[in-house]
């Protein structure tokens, strides 16, 4: 499979949107996130800083012209952060995210942190796995909080 990374322009935002509410239901099952019932849609209030003049980056995940994912990566200035990563379902096991995980990487060198989702066993052995093949074990990994989160720092500037 041919995985790209591709960023998401401001007039395909609709479709993340749709996409994002696939991926809080199912982060839901591992901890609260707030539901409208109103609306019938799941609350994620920081989408817009994606498409302003920031240096916050929206990604769709891709084959070809097929969309298999997306991420969401904030730039800061002394360190780069995945938000979120997903995968639709009908590509999970592939070896999607840990290439669309490598390109984002590539193109956006620096420091990174990587905070697996909390209470989730499997992400954190996606990221565990994903971050350890790119670095060649280079990094660097502690636990912390009441769900003893899993957050992986690495630098990958001279890679």
């Amino acid at each position: 499979m041919d995985v790209k990374i591709e960023k998401i322009k401001k007039e395909d935002k609709i479709i993340l949107e749709r996409m994002l509410q696939l991926y809080l239901h199912d982060i839901s099952s591992y901890f609260y996130i707030d539901f409208d019932s109103k609306t019938g849609l799941y609350k994620y209030d920081e989408l817009d800083k994606y498409f302003d003049e920031s240096e916050n980056f929206a990604y769709f995940i891709k084959n070809n012209d097929a969309i298999l994912g997306f991420s969401l990566v904030d730039i800061f200035q002394n360190e780069n952060v995945i938000q979120e990563i997903f995968i639709l379902n009908n590509y999970k096991g592939q070896s999607v995210g840990t290439m669309a995980a490598e390109l984002i990487f590539e193109e956006n060198k620096g420091n990174w942190v990587v905070r697996a989702l909390p209470k989730s066993e499997k992400a954190e052995k996606f990221w565990y796995k994903s971050i350890n093949q790119y670095t060649n074990n280079s990094f660097k990994i502690e636990h912390v909080g009441k769900y003893n989160r899993a957050i992986f720092t690495f630098n990958n500037e001279n890679k």
